[in-house]
């Protein structure tokens, strides 16, 4: 690039941030249209204040003094003194000491009030405060009000208008403010900011300003201020005070830099469409790749139905270096789409959608890291309604799996699925048998597609899998259970039988083929829940400590008739029911502590502690669950299920993975790993849990997953951590080991996300930081395990704030360092990043 073009981009870029600046005070921030904001221009003035509010109560006193006084039937005036000249009707009173006039609802107070009666004038000197009930407020050192029109003017004036979205009140001084209708008031040479200080940290001034009750605030030619310092003029700004909190305008842009896409400069158009809707209009400039463009709508139908969509695009390689091998273009689309509604017949409907063109989009354009690693993307869309016992599902779903070299790609277009929940039979009348169904009529595909045909035939043994655009399959699947209690144990025995067609199945050889296919099994269920153990555990000086309950249970399953499970297609888990033989057994832990209900509320625990222990007996004590521990397996006395299991591969299997979301069937065996589940929560601010897979086949730890999470005012703390093991078989299963030597199906994996988040966002000082660590992926290439970091440090004044963000991220396509500068106006919008201030991502 010559010197004179990249002089021509800088000056480019410079003038397009000014003037998306200069129209970004055009609107406020974006906020659930649901929200209401009431507070019109009523508040106490408290900028440089003239005069607190005095005492509006009148007092007569026996010497006459503040006696109501001059303006015919509808004007009252109490004054200390007062004299008057004229006749009836044409008199001019002047009161003085306290003057306070009461007309309807306005009210006029001033040290000096003259009332000309012919003209219906009146002239306020010393102190001025004028009131239009709850509506308005206008103060000043001297000023004009005529009773019959309500207007006016003010000199060296003071006030504050309606709150903003964000709660914001913006103050205003000015030489002269002009009441020109009951809704409307114009300042002159006026100075407006959110800031309390005598020299506000900024302000914006403007010679002239109109102010709408419930509207906006319209500046002609205003300066921006920092400190009073002039820092950059405007041509036009406009500030929204609406009750409904939503006004159409530009909002306040947002910029950083980074490496791979040069400066960012985000900008967009916000449009209110009615009381229940809006729109908002995005673009996009990246320096060294192109720009992007999208809109966003949402609506709302009532206080619980809501319906938000978008549409997001990237034209990549437009600017900066053109497309090539080392610069490949990965521009693309997104459409996104999620809501629910209810309907008054009983229905319900709700959609959950993100599509992408492709992946390299999704990972280099999207702005969450967890976007950024995910492989899986789902789409989903359905209808639902219950009544009595039935239920109606109407589904049409979607879901991509990216994995090396292989995307897999599943549908249902659509289900249909109709249900009755277990309910008893009327005319068995000696002991309870309910019964119950479910079926299903669905349209189903799946498709892989391949980045290497050859690694994919080597890993799996066979082709990639493609089926038709539409098969069929449809279920049926009654069931009946009959419960038992005695001795203080409950045993619930359960019989069904399911009939499945497929349109589609596979061959020998594993090729997908036209051949329908009928899968039908029987299934038998005996779940025995023995009585639960309970004890209590006291202090020493005997206070109730905690209550240890344990709750056993074993379930006996058996699932007979599955002959033709290869042949059977993979569509989701409907799919992976095989014959089984097997025995679940467990054990949760519970432990319970005591607490008042009259200490639910941050109040009430408040009166708890300055009074610990009350007079009064508490009103009750209800049981609190504050630890959760549950150990369960499995017993298999078929370890090959009816010969599905196919050893020395990665098995997709029900009852497995019912057990656990993390694969033990690459071998057959006849105890499953032991599945640990943990949950401590002693308090609303603290959350531990943790899941585990322990063997017992000299496997030992297989996986775990913890998660900590800690959240105050002033302190946030959260932290996943994720670790699986590629484990080592023993020596009499090793001849099922896979190409590396171990379990198929286990790989070995270390993951953790911590982020912090210290100070208070809204006062002083705020820093935190979200990190992602992959070790493993990292640890073959020695490089740094540092998937993505985003640190935040900034300084929240009463009216203002400032704040740094950087952000890195260090996977797949995706290579970016982004810097960004944030500074935040209270009531007109955050000038940077949109994040700052909302916690971490």
């Amino acid at each position: 690039m010559t010197f004179k073009r990249l002089i021509g981009h800088l000056a480019f870029y410079s003038a397009l941030t000014l003037v998306v600046f200069l129209s970004a005070v055009n609107a406020q921030e974006t906020n659930p249209v649901d929200r209401k904001v009431s507070n019109p221009i009523t508040d106490t003035p408290n900028v440089n204040p003239i005069q607190q509010d005095v005492n509006v109560s009148p007092t007569p006193k026996k010497d006459g003094a503040n006696k109501p006084e001059g303006g015919g039937d509808d004007v009252v005036v109490y004054s200390n003194h007062h004299e008057g000249t004229g006749e009836d009707g044409k008199r001019v009173v002047v009161h003085e000491g306290n003057v306070d006039v009461h007309y309807g609802i306005y009210r006029l107070q001033a040290d000096k009030i003259t009332i000309y009666e012919a003209t219906s004038k009146m002239v306020a000197e010393g102190n001025v405060v004028f009131d239009q009930g709850d509506d308005q407020r206008i103060t000043g050192s001297k000023a004009e009000w005529n009773y019959d029109t309500k207007l006016g003017y003010f000199i060296n004036s003071t006030g504050f208008t309606n709150q903003t979205a964000d709660g914001t009140i913006i103050y205003f001084t000015a030489d002269r403010v002009e009441r020109i209708s009951l809704n409307e008031v114009v300042v002159y040479n006026g100075k407006f900011t959110a800031c309390e200080d005598a020299v506000p940290k900024w302000s914006f001034t403007a010679k002239r300003a109109n102010i709408r009750t419930n509207d906006r605030i319209k500046l002609k030619s205003p300066k921006f201020r920092v400190r009073d310092i002039p820092i950059i003029p405007l041509p036009y700004a406009s500030i929204p005070i609406k009750k409904q909190d939503r006004a159409s305008g530009f909002l306040t842009p947002t910029f950083g830099f980074s490496g791979s896409k040069g400066f960012r400069l985000s900008t967009a158009y916000y449009k209110t469409l009615g009381r229940s809707a809006d729109i908002t209009f995005r673009t996009d400039l990246y320096s060294s790749r192109g720009y992007g463009f999208g809109f966003d709508v949402r609506t709302r139908a009532n206080s619980r139905s809501y319906l938000d969509f978008g549409f997001f695009g990237v034209k990549d390689r437009v600017l900066g270096p053109g497309e090539d091998a080392t610069h490949p273009n990965q521009g693309g689309t997104t459409f996104y789409a999620n809501g629910v509604h209810y309907f008054p017949n009983g229905f319900t409907a709700a959609i959950d959608v993100r599509l992408y063109s492709n992946l390299a989009f999704r990972q280099v354009f999207s702005e969450g890291i967890q976007q950024v690693i995910s492989p899986i993307e789902n789409s989903q869309f359905f209808i639902n309604k219950s009544w009595d016992s039935y239920t109606l599902n109407f589904l049409v779903r979607s879901q991509v799996i990216t994995v090396p070299n292989v995307r897999i790609s599943t549908k249902n277009l659509p289900s249909i699925s109709f249900e009755k929940r277990p309910t008893p039979l009327s005319f068995i009348k000696k002991f309870p048998v309910y019964f119950s169904f479910k079926t299903a009529l669905e349209g189903v595909s799946r498709r892989e597609s391949v980045d290497s045909l050859a690694a994919y035939q080597q890993a799996a043994g066979n082709d990639p899998v493609n089926t038709p655009s539409l098969g069929q399959r449809l279920d049926f699947y009654p069931e009946v259970s009959v419960p038992f209690h005695f001795a203080g144990m409950s045993v619930t025995a359960t019989a069904g039988a399911r009939t499945t067609y497929y349109s589609n199945s596979f061959d020998p050889n594993r090729l997908v083929t036209g051949k329908d296919l009928l899968r039908t099994y029987a299934q038998f269920e005996l779940d025995l829940k023995p009585v639960a153990l309970a004890k209590n555990f006291y202090r020493s000086n005997g206070d109730f400590r905690f209550r240890h309950v344990i709750e056993p249970y074993v379930t006996y399953r058996l699932t007979k008739g599955v002959s033709n499970f290869d042949k059977v297609i993979r569509f989701d888990y409907e799919d992976t029911f095989t014959d089984t033989n097997e025995v679940e057994f467990g054990v949760v832990n519970r432990f319970f502590t005591r607490r008042y209900t009259e200490a639910v509320t941050d109040e009430a625990r408040a009166r708890r502690r300055e009074n610990p222990k009350p007079d009064e007996k508490p009103l009750s004590i209800q049981p609190y669950e504050i630890l959760t521990v549950t150990v369960r397996g499995k017993y298999f006395f078929d370890p090959y299920f009816g010969g599905a299991l196919d050893p020395g591969r990665r098995n997709e299997i029900a009852s497995i993975t019912d057990l656990t979301s993390f694969t033990f069937g690459g071998v057959p065996r006849r105890w499953s790993p032991l599945n640990f589940d943990m949950t401590y929560r002693p308090r609303k601010t603290i959350f531990v849990s943790t899941r585990f897979d322990l063997g017992v086949q000299r496997d030992g730890l297989r996986d775990i997953s913890l998660t900590v999470g800690y959240d105050t005012k002033l302190v946030k703390v959260f932290q996943t951590f994720y670790y699986t093991r590629a484990v080592t078989l023993i020596p009499s299963l090793q001849q099922f080991n896979n190409p590396f030597g171990k379990e198929p199906g286990t790989l070995r994996g270390s993951q953790w996300s911590p982020s912090f988040f210290l100070g208070n966002r809204d006062r002083g000082w705020f820093f935190g930081s979200s990190l992602f660590f992959d070790f493993e992926n990292k640890r073959s290439t020695k490089t740094s395990p540092l998937i993505s970091a985003t640190g935040t440090i900034g300084y929240a004044f009463d009216c203002c704030s400032v704040a740094f963000q950087s952000y890195n991220v260090n996977v797949g396509v995706r290579r970016e360092n982004r810097y960004v500068f944030s500074f935040k106006l209270n009531g007109i919008g955050a000038f940077g990043t949109q994040q700052i201030g909302q916690g971490l991502r």
